[in-house]
C-alpha cells in the first residue's frame, strides 16, 4: 500500500488498543516488581534481624561502659595511688555496684590485694587466669575479659580491668568482677519472637548469654562455624544448619567496646515462607493481568504495534554513533510527529557530542599543561631550596664559628650579629616560601599531639631572648597552660612569623606584647605592636601572598608577604583561625589565634623536657660533605664545639675514615658524588655495629617526603641545611646523656 492512501486517524482512536501493546513490558516490568518484592520482603525479616543484634549489642555495652566509668573513677582515686588500701577497701565497697558485681585489687602476680566481696585483710584466692594480667597492665587501657568460670563461687564471671601505677611506681590491676547472668537483662528489654535465637559469644566463641535454654549453652563454646564467623569478624548473613537438618539464617554484630559477638538466628523457613507469600501474590497479579492483555491483544491492529516499535528502536538508538534507520510514515499524525522529533533530535545530539568532544580535548589539553607547568615549579622550587641552602648554611656555620672565636669584642661582635640575624632571616624566608608551596598544594601532613601552647610560646620567647632577636624592643608576655592537639614543630613556626612581623614593623624602642590564654571555650594567642599598622583598604587582604603596604623612605625592613599568608594556612590545618586587627597606620597591629581547646584526657601527658648535657666534649663524629668551603667551615666549628671531629668528601673516603676513626655520629650530605647519602648510611651500618652510631642526614632540597626516606633508609634523624646547630647541640647532648 502506498502511503498517499493510508487513512490518517487520530492518535486517540486507537488509546483503547495501548493495553495489548503493554503485555510485554508488562510481564517483565511485573516479574521484576515480584522480584523486588521478594527481595525487600527477604531485606525487611534480615533488617529486623540485624536491628535485634544491634540492638542487644547496644543495651549490652552500655551496662559495660557504666561499669568501665565507675571503675575509671576508682582508678584515679588518691586512696589507691597512695596506696592506702584499707581506707580505698571502703570507698571501693561504697560504689553502687549492686549484688551483681564486686571490685578486687590484683598484684602483677595474680593475688588479690583487696575484694569488696571478702572482709578487708582476709585470706584470698589467686585470679584464675594470673598470666592475663602482665599484658593488661603493659596495654595501659580498659580490658573486657571473655567467660571465666570460678570455681571458688560456682559461677561463670566476667572481668573489667584497668592498669594502676601508684604513686611509688607499683603497677597493680583494678577489676570489677560481674556475674555473667547480668546480661541476660538485654534479652528482656526487647520483644524477641519465640522462634529467634539471640546468643551472646566472647572473643574465643564461649557463650555468654543467650535467650532459649540458656542454662544448656551458657559456658560452652558455639558450633565451628559460628567461632570461625566470629574469629574473622564476619558481618555477612549466613545459611547453615543446625542440630542435624533445621536450616537458620544468622547475622552477627561484633562489639567495638568489648570485642563480644551478639549472633541473631531465624529459621529459614520462617523467612523464605514470607517470600514465597509475596510471589505468589505477585505471580497472581501478573496472571491476571497477562489474561487481561491476551484478551484484549485479539482486537489490537499491527500497524500501529509496527509503528510504535519503529519510533522505539529509532529512540534506543540516540547518541549513537550509528545513523538512525528510514522510519516508514504511520499515517497517525502524532506517531508521524514523534518520528520526525526523534530525528530532529538524534541531529542535535550528534552536534552536541562534536562540541562536547571539542571541549574535553581542550580541557585536556589545558590539564596536561597545568600538571607540566606544576611539576616544573615543584623541581624549580626543589633545586632552588638545594642551590640556596648549601651557600647559606655554610654562612651560618662560617658566622656561629666567628661568635666563638671573637669572644665580646664589640667592634667585632655587632656585625658578625648583623650577619647571624639577617643569614636567619634568609633562612626563615626560604622555608617559608617552599612550606606556603606544600600547603597550597595540599603536601603538608600534620604530627599532632597534646601540646601545652602557653609552655610551648614561653619557651619559644626565651630562645628569642637568648638570641637577642628581641633586644631593640620592649617586650612583655604572659602565658597560662592551655591545651590543644597540635604539631609542635608547625606551632613554633607560627609564633615565629607572628614575632617577625611585629619586630619588622615596629620601629626600636616599640612595645610587642604576648598573651596566652583560654577564651571563650578556645585557645587564644594574640600578639600585639606598635608598629606601623595596617591601612583599612590593606586588612582584608593582609593574609594573602606577596601583599604588603606602602612602603616608606624610612624603612629598613621589608619582606615577600609570605609569613602571615603561611600562618593563616598552617592555623586552618589545625581547625583554628587568625585575624587582623589593626586602628589604621602608625597605631600598631593585632594578631589573635584561636584554637579549639584539647578536652581534659588523663592519659595525654606531656613529657618532661630532658636533661640536656651542655658538655659535648670526646663525642666523635664524621661530617660527609662535598661541598668544600661548607665542609671546611662545618668542621671548624664543630671542633670548637669540643667533638672530635673528622670529614670526608664522598662515601668511599666517609667508609675508610669511619673504619679507622670509629665515629659515635655521622653527619651525612644525601647529594654525594660517587654515592647517595641513603647508600653510605646502609654501608655504615653494615661496616660498624649498628646500635655504635648515630647517622644524622642533612639536605638542601627541604621535600615534604625527604624525613620519610631518609628514616626508612636507617637515619635517626634528619636536618635540613642551613645546619641548625641548637637542634644539632641538643641532639648530641641528649645522646652524650644516654651513652
Amino acid at each position: 500500500m502506498s502511503e498517499s492512501n493510508i487513512v490518517s486517524i487520530k492518535l486517540r482512536s486507537r488509546l483503547a488498543l495501548i493495553a495489548l501493546l503493554a503485555l510485554v513490558p508488562l510481564l517483565v516490568f511485573s516479574a521484576l516488581a515480584a522480584k523486588r518484592l521478594s527481595d525487600g520482603t527477604r531485606e525487611s525479616a534480615i533488617r529486623a534481624m540485624r536491628e535485634t543484634a544491634g540492638a542487644t549489642s547496644l543495651i549490652i555495652d552500655r551496662e559495660l561502659q557504666g561499669a568501665v566509668s565507675a571503675l575509671l573513677a576508682l582508678s584515679r582515686s588518691p586512696l589507691l595511688i597512695d596506696e592506702k588500701f584499707a581506707q580505698f577497701y571502703d570507698q571501693a565497697k561504697s560504689t553502687a555496684f549492686g549484688e551483681i558485681g564486686w571490685v578486687i585489687l590484683y598484684s602483677p602476680d595474680g593475688s588479690q590485694v583487696l575484694n569488696t566481696r571478702m572482709p578487708y585483710g582476709a585470706p584470698l584466692l589467686i585470679r584464675p587466669s594470673p598470666d592475663e594480667l602482665i599484658p593488661i597492665i603493659s596495654a595501659k587501657g580498659v580490658h573486657i575479659s571473655g567467660m571465666v568460670w570460678s570455681h571458688a563461687l560456682k559461677k561463670h564471671i566476667i572481668f573489667i580491668d584497668v592498669p594502676v601505677i601508684t604513686r611509688s611506681g607499683k603497677s597493680f590491676v583494678l577489676s570489677q568482677a560481674v556475674y555473667a547472668e547480668h546480661f541476660s537483662l538485654a534479652f528482656k528489654e526487647r520483644d524477641i519472637p519465640a522462634s529467634w535465637v539471640v546468643g551472646v559469644f566472647d572473643k574465643n566463641g564461649l557463650t555468654i548469654g543467650r535467650n532459649v535454654r540458656a542454662d544448656e549453652f551458657v559456658g560452652k563454646a558455639a558450633n565451628a562455624e559460628t567461632v570461625e564467623a566470629i574469629r574473622s569478624q564476619s558481618d555477612r548473613i549466613r545459611r547453615h544448619t543446625v542440630r542435624g537438618n533445621l536450616e537458620v539464617y544468622d547475622v552477627l554484630n561484633r562489639s567495638a567496646l568489648s570485642g563480644w559477638t551478639v549472633a541473631v538466628g531465624v529459621p529459614a523457613e520462617e523467612i523464605d515462607g514470607q517470600v514465597r507469600e509475596a510471589g505468589y501474590i505477585a505471580a497472581g497479579g501478573l496472571l491476571l493481568a497477562v489474561v487481561v492483555a491476551l484478551i484484549g491483544a485479539g482486537v489490537v491492529g499491527q500497524r500501529l504495534a509496527d509503528s510504535i516499535e519503529a519510533a522505539a528502536a529509532a529512540a534506543a538508538m540516540l547518541g549513537k554513533s550509528e545513523n538512525l534507520p528510514m522510519m516508514r510514515r504511520s499515517g497517525t499524525p502524532e506517531i508521524d510527529h514523534l518520528q520526525d522529533s526523534i530525528l530532529s533530535a538524534s541531529a542535535k545530539l550528534k552536534a552536541a557530542e562534536a562540541r562536547n568532544a571539542e571541549l574535553l580535548d581542550s580541557e585536556r589539553t589545558a590539564r596536561n599543561a597545568a600538571e607540566v607547568e606544576n611539576k616544573r615549579k615543584d623541581e624549580f622550587l626543589a633545586m632552588l631550596g638545594h642551590e640556596l641552602r648549601n651557600p647559606l648554611s655554610a654562612i651560618t656555620v662560617a658566622v656561629s664559628l666567628l661568635k666563638i672565636r671573637i669572644g665580646n669584642d664589640p667592634a667585632l661582635r655587632r656585625p658578625t650579629d648583623i650577619i647571624h640575624r639577617q643569614s636567619d632571616h634568609l633562612r626563615s624566608l626560604l622555608n617559608d616560601l617552599l612550606d606556603l608551596s606544600r600547603v597550597v598544594y595540599g603536601k603538608v601532613q600534620l604530627e599532632t599531639h597534646p601540646v601545652d601552647l602557653g609552655t610551648l610560646v614561653a619557651a619559644s620567647i626565651k630562645s628569642m631572648m637568648d638570641t637577642s632577636r628581641l633586644a631593640k624592643h620592649r617586650f612583655s608576655y604572659r602565658t597560662e597552660s592551655v591545651m590543644v592537639d597540635a604539631d609542635h614543630t608547625r606551632m613554633e613556626q607560627i609564633f615565629s612569623n607572628l614575632i617577625d612581623n611585629a619586630t619588622k614593623y615596629t620601629d626600636e624602642g616599640g612595645t610587642i606584647e604576648v598573651l596566652v590564654t583560654a577564651d571563650q571555650g578556645m585557645a587564644l594567642l594574640r600578639v600585639s605592636d606598635t608598629g606601623v599598622g595596617i591601612e583599612p583598604e590593606l586588612l582584608p587582604y593582609v593574609f594573602d601572598v606577596f601583599v604588603q603596604g606602602n612602603n616608606t623612605l624610612a624603612r629598613t625592613e621589608g619582606g615577600m608577604g609570605i609569613g602571615l599568608s603561611l600562618v593563616q594556612k598552617l592555623v586552618a590545618l589545625h581547625g583554628g583561625t587568625v585575624v587582623a586587627r589593626s586602628a589604621g597606620r602608625g597605631k600598631g597591629s593585632t594578631f589573635e589565634i584561636r584554637l579549639p581547646l584539647l578536652a581534659n584526657d588523663t592519659s595525654a601527658t606531656l613529657a618532661a623536657p630532658a636533661n640536656i648535657d651542655s658538655s659535648l666534649k670526646g663525642i666523635k663524629v664524621l661530617l660527609v660533605e662535598d661541598q668544600d668551603d661548607l665542609r671546611e667551615i662545618t668542621h671548624a666549628l664543630l671542633a670548637e664545639l669540643g667533638l672530635e671531629i673528622r670529614s670526608a668528601s664522598n662515601g668511599k673516603e666517609a667508609l675508610a675514615v669511619a673504619a679507622i676513626h670509629q665515629p659515635q655520629v655521622a653527619l651525612v650530605d644525601i647529594g654525594l658524588p660517587d654515592m647517595n647519602g641513603y647508600e653510605l648510611a646502609a654501608a655504615l651500618r653494615n661496616t660498624m655495629q649498628p646500635a655504635s652510631i648515630h647517622l644524622v642526614a642533612l639536605t638542601g632540597y627541604g621535600l615534604s617526603g625527604d624525613k620519610d626516606q631518609a628514616a626508612a633508609a636507617g637515619f635517626d634523624l634528619h636536618m635540613t641545611k642551613p645546619l641548625p646547630m641548637e637542634e644539632l647541640r641538643r641532639y648530641l647532648s641528649e645522646m652524650n646523656n644516654r651513652t
